[in-house]
Parts: structure tokens; sequence; C-alpha cells
């Protein structure tokens, strides 16, 4: 009985409020993505920023 609910199911239209419900899980999921990357981008800019700052001391350094 129950694999004939869920045939069922499957051609039933979804409601609004389950779409609304499923777009705002894609939303949430999108948003964790974003900060995921954010967090990542953030990293490698303070790390290139303290990379330039010890190659240009090292540098002064050699040159003086």
């Amino acid at each position: 009985m129950k694999f004939l609910e869920w045939i069922k199911q499957l051609y039933t239209p979804a409601t609004c409020e389950e779409l609304m419900a499923r777009e705002l899980d894609a939303a949430r999921r999108d948003l964790l993505l974003a900060e995921t990357a954010l967090d990542y981008s953030e990293s490698l800019v303070l790390y290139n920023k303290q990379r330039i700052q010890r190659l240009t001391e090292a540098l002064k350094e050699r040159l003086a």
C-alpha cells in the first residue's frame, strides 16, 4: 500500500507552501556555500598579504 501512495504522491503537484519550503532550503544551502567561499577567500587574502610583507622585508634586508 505504501508503494501506491508513493506513486500517487509523485503525480500530485506540490503545494505553494511546499515549493516555498524547498526554495527556502535551497537558499539556506546557497548561503552556507557562499559563506564557506568567503571564509576561504578571506584566508587567501590574509595569506598573500603576509607573504608580500615577508618577501618585501627579506628583499630589503638583502639589498641593504
